[in-house]
């Protein structure tokens, strides 16, 4: 999506990518398909100040709330209406493949914020999204399921999980939004609410949008990691200490990667900058057992954005008592940012790898993208960047792992971690890291895994 955005920035070869992704557009046939087109357009908006033409607005065959909400966002004039819904009968049986596919195929999202609108409302929002499902499978009759996923991941052996784009994927997210066009139509859903809901078929996160990938110079190597735990608490502090020397007066708040990726072996480092009123009840022996539940408690920081397609998210900061820990009396300087508008062609990054800064005792704090990177900002003041790279390419994953991918998020200065209500204490901090290591024998059997925890102090 983005480099054929960059083609439409381009002055040289702008007509001729316009002339073809217009012609593209016009032969989509579900509603997911024509939001993943127009998101192309978007970027370029966003990126290369692309201006786009009425002719966009007058090419898409299968408009739903959120192709709308897209063409607003772009200045254009949104006069396509939304045709052919029908409401589903009480006759009508929820189809074996529709439930089938639920979390295997899709995420359980779509179909748990159904049941949730369901519960709410009284409305069969369920068996409408079914029946949508249904409808939209003759839209690609000979291959309503696209092949056999299966082919890329059976010689890999077990372990491994596709990635989030299949036209299971694509039919289901049509599906969804064909439900909600419904629901407004015809069951008087606020149109409010309707776009929020429409907000969780996005391909891609209005903010994260916008990311490039940049590895940093200081990215260990494949054999850092290796060795006891002795030996991988000694990588971790040459870890922090290399990201200080590339950014002198700044601090490492977070960093979660992948460092090894291969069919036998894979190694996931995940550290998280925490800080601690001294005097609690947890030896510092006993730390790390203590506070392991952290990257598993599913803790996360809220969010909004003030426009459904705005590309600033804003945090919401927590209090200090809600994410400090009470016997040890510490609290994690970073936490994964909520599912607020998640993208699901960048589903890797959710939730583990977008940890953002906790700064308790603030108010609201800017996530902006900027120059291929996010920018963390506090009253205009940039506090620290997040940035990310690509570890391994390929249509799948280790289930065990977050994803192919890995951030890091470096501090400007030290405001990230001041606290104006802790006056006087004595405090300290450290690092909290996990190290996830998956093996196996021969390159099919199953992965067996293993987690470290430890503690770096500073």
């Amino acid at each position: 999506m983005q480099e054929l955005a960059t083609r439409l920035g381009e002055s040289a070869s702008k007509a001729t990518t316009e002339a073809a992704l217009l012609r593209f557009l016009s032969s989509r046939k579900l509603e997911a398909e024509v939001v993943e087109a127009l998101c192309v357009f978007w970027i370029a908006v966003q990126m290369h100040r692309y201006k786009a033409s009425q002719k966009l607005a007058q090419s898409i065959p299968k408009p739903s709330i959120l192709s709308d909400l897209l063409l607003e966002s772009l200045g254009l004039q949104t006069d396509n209406p939304i045709t052919g819904l029908e409401e589903v009968t009480e006759s009508f049986a929820i189809p074996q493949d529709f439930k089938g596919v639920q979390g295997a195929d899709i995420p359980r999202i779509f179909h748990t914020t159904m049941v949730n609108l369901e519960h709410d409302s009284g409305f069969p929002f369920v068996r409408q999204m079914a029946f949508e499902w249904s409808v939209n499978s003759n839209v690609y009759p000979d291959a309503p399921y696209q092949g056999d996923p299966w082919h890329f991941m059976r010689p890999l052996g077990d372990g491994f999980i596709g990635h989030i784009s299949s036209r299971v994927a694509i039919r289901m997210i049509s599906a969804y939004l064909r439900t909600l066009s419904v629901a407004e139509e015809l069951w008087s859903m606020p149109s409010e609410l309707a776009e929020e809901m429409a907000l969780l078929a996005l391909p891609v996160h209005p903010t994260l949008a916008l990311l490039r990938p940049r590895r940093p110079s200081w990215f260990p190597c494949v054999t850092d990691f290796d060795g006891d735990h002795e030996a991988i608490g000694a990588a971790v502090r040459s870890l922090i200490e290399q990201a200080s020397i590339e950014s002198p007066g700044d601090e490492l708040i977070a960093f979660t990667s992948p460092i090894v990726m291969s069919t036998e072996r894979c190694v996931e480092v995940s550290i998280v900058r925490w800080s601690q009123v001294v005097g609690g009840c947890i030896k510092d022996e006993s730390l790390a057992e203590h506070l392991k539940d952290f990257w598993s408690n599913g803790q996360m920081l809220q969010s909004y954005a003030s426009e459904p397609l705005s590309t600033m998210t804003v945090l919401m900061s927590p209090t200090l008592y809600s994410v400090v820990d009470s016997r040890s009396r510490a609290w994690p300087l970073a936490m994964p940012i909520g599912i607020d508008r998640l993208g699901y062609l960048q589903h890797d990054l959710y939730p583990g790898r977008l940890l953002l800064p906790t700064m308790p005792g603030h108010e609201l704090i800017e996530i902006v993208p900027r120059n291929g990177q996010l920018e963390v900002k506090l009253d205009n003041e940039v506090v620290a960047d997040l940035y990310y790279w690509n570890v391994g390419w390929g249509p799948v994953r280790p289930m065990h792992l977050d994803g192919n991918c890995g951030t890091a998020l470096v501090s400007k200065g030290k405001a990230y971690r001041e606290l104006t209500d802790v006056p006087g204490q004595d405090m300290r901090s450290f690092y909290f890291w996990r190290v996830r290591t998956l093996h196996r024998k021969g390159s099919y059997e199953s992965f067996d895994g293993t987690l470290s925890f430890g503690v770096v102090f500073v």
